[in-house]
């Protein structure tokens, strides 16, 4: 097993089942930490572990010693056994996304079939080489790896990464156990398969489904200040975790709401137990009670950071912060808030029920935290540490430290008199000011003004005094006396910050005794954070508690898309029954374009997952069977640094659902198809349907929308078991067909988005363009040429006719040719030489109807035949002929 961690705790893993000759490639965990790598170690059960040498600390951790559990087949005196597993350090660049991109390429058993060829644009070889051939056009990498994501999610580079060091790993085995020509060697450490995989008890998402779903959306974060290398750089955009994290107070809270909501589970107690909390801090009876804990938690801070902190030795705040923001005064807030909410949850109706609750008595101590707060606040002086921005301790601590304090903060006195004196030696006939400062670190100092003729300082103590150092005004001496003073009392406030530094040093080491206790407290803390929010949630979105059950199926009444009802000002609910013994496993939904078929299908996913979160969902009544993954081929998320086109990352996304999906998982299909040619989308479509229907019982659950009426025409998927036709209803007003071709738009079609059972062969998708703003006459066109083809005309015929400003121009230039052949030429050119006659004649035939013949400016060819611009391309023509 390889592991690896990446930008903000990015975790990625992979490994290697030797008996089965299957390489399995983990799922990026985003914000994963030590409890993921432990969680993984005991799903996998590994024998070697890779691990990269930029995290040394994390091959420590695997490398520590476990505990001795009860009932170990080994029989050990000590307290402690060796790890069932060897820690490989192994250099960075083995963990490299790129060169585990180039070994995926090279697996020869996953991609033996040479019967397809990807030809790269720009070979030099693309049309001199054979087909067949290595050298045949082929980007080989290219092509295999497209074959390769079929079985993996690329888009996980930590995991893949991971996967390069499992490759290179079973390579170096290979070489040191067998002969390089030796004929066995083929089969060891053979890899005859690639799947993808999740955590244990944890459903299956991809960033595909986390972003077609609006799971979670982060932008760029409009403030350039919170763009940067130390922050993210994002917020969280119109997505279901932005509607939860706003309700979440503490940071570790809405760090663990998102982890929840990238992890959600597929362990039914732990639903259950989430659900339980939500219901009953919902009721209507403990909503004073949750308000205030709400409250309470947004005092309180993420202790861990806290205790990073003192082990490194900052007590200090940040800047806009100061002190309030240091660790004192952070660890003092948290006790204090944190007694509050241990007494605020004894207050809770049917708390006493909630596992959460029973632990939050046992750890939240609330003597041991009175004994921190106290410990803390008898030796930090609050106040005064505000007003000096540093940690100051109290009087009474160390009598030493008081003394010298007394003494420094009578300094104002004593340098007044010592000034004074210094003044008396001074001649009387000098008029300054001169005074005795004190300056941390250098001591004390005669300040003497400058003379503003000479520059020179206006008293020098007849030689005496030693110049220090000079600024603008003020020259700084020494003299016997000051030496005197820095001798007895010596470096004050240095005297006064080394006797508070080992104070709160002291104290910094009796509070890390207790690290373990408030580290575990901040966590609960986040963790009760967290299902306030979804609590809060359910109350302010009408959220209502799903029923979870084990067998698959999914039974909602009533469901609603929690974030589009958000942008409407009413929203129209539908029912669903999928999976089960009385419903079928995959719904075929057709309909008009607008009429919210993708919607429907979002609230379906999103309901489901919601559900497996611990959250209520946005239904009337929903009964859920676990669902261990969610594939959508909704969006297609197109980028110019992937060699794919469109259609391809589509059939990648078709793909890796099809060779992954069990009975459990749904999927959510969109206009699969759409994106070629018709007559092969629509051949890819039905043989999708197919293949997901051969699958029977063991299938999943599927959505499928699509607006492909030729696979019905052809009386496919009519009566097939398993399997329904619904649509979504729209009404149509018949009385306005006879206004125009396309009618009052607005008032023709109404989009009810109701979900209706049967199948609908209606589009109206030039409804849809006249109210997307396309020009009319473009929407007048396309239902002619629509029409056209539902009556089997030939589109080449019926796009070659003319149009009517073309037949008026025709009929105008057949008048005029008319006329001129009417004319008698022959004696016309005997009056007259040949080129006057010609012109003459034609301007008499053009003007015989001129009023008649003179067209519309914009409209016609000729504009006037009378003056000097008559003589156009027709008369040119004709004249010259």
């Amino acid at each position: 097993m390889a592991l690896d961690v990446r930008d903000r705790g990015t975790i990625g893993c992979a490994y290697y089942i030797a008996r089965e000759e299957r390489l399995f490639c983990l799922e990026d965990v985003p914000n994963g930490g030590v409890e993921v790598s432990e969680k993984l170690k005991l799903d996998v059960h590994p024998t070697v572990i890779l691990v990269s040498t930029r995290h040394e600390a994390l091959s420590e951790t695997l490398s520590r010693p476990q505990a001795v559990h009860e009932g170990s087949l080994l029989d050990y005196n000590s307290q402690t056994r060796p790890t069932p597993y060897k820690v490989d350090l192994r250099p960075n660049p083995e963990f490299n996304y790129e060169g585990a991109l180039d070994k995926l390429s090279r697996l020869g058993t996953l991609h033996a079939d040479t019967s397809v060829q990807f030809l790269a644009p720009g070979d030099d070889d693309t049309f001199e080489g054979t087909p067949g051939t290595p050298d045949f056009g082929l980007s080989s990498r290219q092509g295999a790896l497209i074959q390769v994501s079929a079985w993996l999610d690329l888009d996980s580079k930590v995991s893949i990464g991971c996967l390069g060091a499992v490759i290179g790993y079973l390579r170096r085995r290979r070489s040191s156990e067998y002969l390089q020509h030796d004929p066995d060697a083929q089969f060891a450490h053979r890899i005859s398969c690639l799947e993808m995989f999740t955590l244990k008890n944890t459903m299956f998402v991809n960033a595909d489904t986390l972003s077609s779903l609006q799971i979670i959306m982060p932008e760029t974060h409009p403030n350039a200040f919170n763009q940067g290398p130390g922050t993210t750089g994002s917020k969280e955009s119109l997505s279901l975790l932005g509607l939860f994290v706003a309700l979440a107070k503490t940071p570790q809270g809405k760090a663990r709401l998102r982890r929840l909501f990238l992890r959600p589970s597929m362990d039914i107690d732990e639903i259950n137990s989430r659900l339980d909390f939500v219901s009953i801090f919902a009721r209507a009876d403990n909503q004073t009670i949750s308000i205030k804990l709400s409250k309470s938690l947004s005092k309180i801070k993420n202790l861990r950071n806290v205790m990073t902190m003192l082990h490194k030795g900052i007590e200090a705040g940040n800047k806009q912060g100061g002190f309030k923001s240091g660790v004192w005064s952070t660890l003092l807030e948290f006790c204090y808030y944190t007694i509050s909410i241990v007494e605020d949850l004894r207050e809770v109706i049917g708390g006493e029920q909630l596992t959460l609750c029973a632990r939050a008595a046992e750890v939240l101590d609330r003597f041991q935290l009175q004994r921190i707060g106290r410990m803390v606040h008898d030796v930090v002086d609050l106040e005064l540490s505000q007003e000096q921005r540093r940690t100051v301790a109290k009087r009474g601590i160390d009598d030493a430290l008081d003394q010298i304090k007394d003494v420094y903060d009578g300094m104002d006195d004593l340098l007044s008199r010592v000034a004074r004196d210094v003044a008396q030696t001074m001649p009387p006939e000098l008029d300054c000011q001169i005074n005795v400062i004190f300056f941390p670190q250098l001591g004390f100092h005669i300040t003497v003004p400058l003379d503003e003729v000479t520059g020179y300082p206006v008293w020098t103590g007849d030689g005496t005094w030693e110049r220090m150092f000079t600024t603008k005004n003020v020259v700084y001496f020494k003299e016997a006396k000051m030496r005197q003073m820095d001798a007895e009392l010596g470096d004050l406030w240095a005297g006064i910050c080394d006797a508070e530094i080992e104070i709160v040093h002291d104290l910094a080491q009796r509070v890390l005794q207790d690290e373990k206790l408030l580290v575990t407290a901040s966590d609960l803390c986040g963790e009760l954070d967290c299902l306030l929010a979804l609590a809060h949630g359910a109350v302010q979105y009408n959220l209502t508690r799903p029923k979870i059950v084990e067998d698959s199926r999914i039974e909602v009444r009533g469901g609603r898309h929690l974030l589009q009802e958000m942008v409407v000002s009413s929203y129209v609910t539908n029912d669903t029954s999928l999976g089960g013994d009385r419903s079928p496993n995959v719904l075929i939904l057709t309909g008009p374009n607008y009429s919210g078929k993708s919607v429907y299908q979002n609230q379906v996913a999103i309901i489901v997952y919601m559900a497996q979160i611990g959250s209520f969902v946005p239904a009337d009544y929903c009964t859920l069977g676990l669902t261990d993954k969610i594939f959508t081929r909704i969006t297609t998320t197109e980028t110019v640094s992937k060699a794919h086109s469109a259609f391809m990352i589509d059939l990648q996304q078709i793909a890796l659902a099809l060779n992954t999906c069990t009975r459990r998982s749904l999927l959510i299909i969109d206009e699969f198809g759409k994106g070629t040619d018709s007559a092969d989308g629509a051949g890819l479509a039905a043989g999708v349907l197919q293949h997901l229907l051969e699958l029977g019982h063991n299938g999943p659950m599927v959505l499928f929308a699509t607006h492909l009426h030729e696979i019905f025409e052809l009386g496919l998927f009519i009566e097939e078991p398993g399997l329904a036709h619904v649509h979504m209803k729209v009404y149509i007003d018949e009385r306005t067909n006879g206004k125009s071709r396309l009618g009052e738009m607005h008032e023709q079609v109404t989009y009810m988005y109701e979900l209706r059972a049967g199948r609908s062969m209606l589009s109206y998708g030039a409804q849809c363009a006249a109210m997307n703003g396309v020009p009319r006459q473009a929407v007048e066109r396309a239902v002619c040429l629509a029409e056209s083809i539902a009556k089997g005309e030939d589109l080449v015929v019926s796009c070659s006719g003319v149009g009517a400003a073309e037949m008026e121009d025709l009929e105008l230039a057949e008048q005029v040719c008319r006329r001129f052949l009417g004319e008698d030429l022959g004696e016309a050119v005997e009056l007259v030489d040949e080129q006057e006659g010609w012109r003459g004649i034609l301007e008499a035939v053009l003007d015989m109807d001129a009023d008649e013949t003179s067209m519309d400016s914009g409209t016609g060819i000729w504009q006037d035949g009378k003056d000097g611009s008559g003589d156009t391309s027709l008369m040119k023509e004709m004249g010259s002929s």
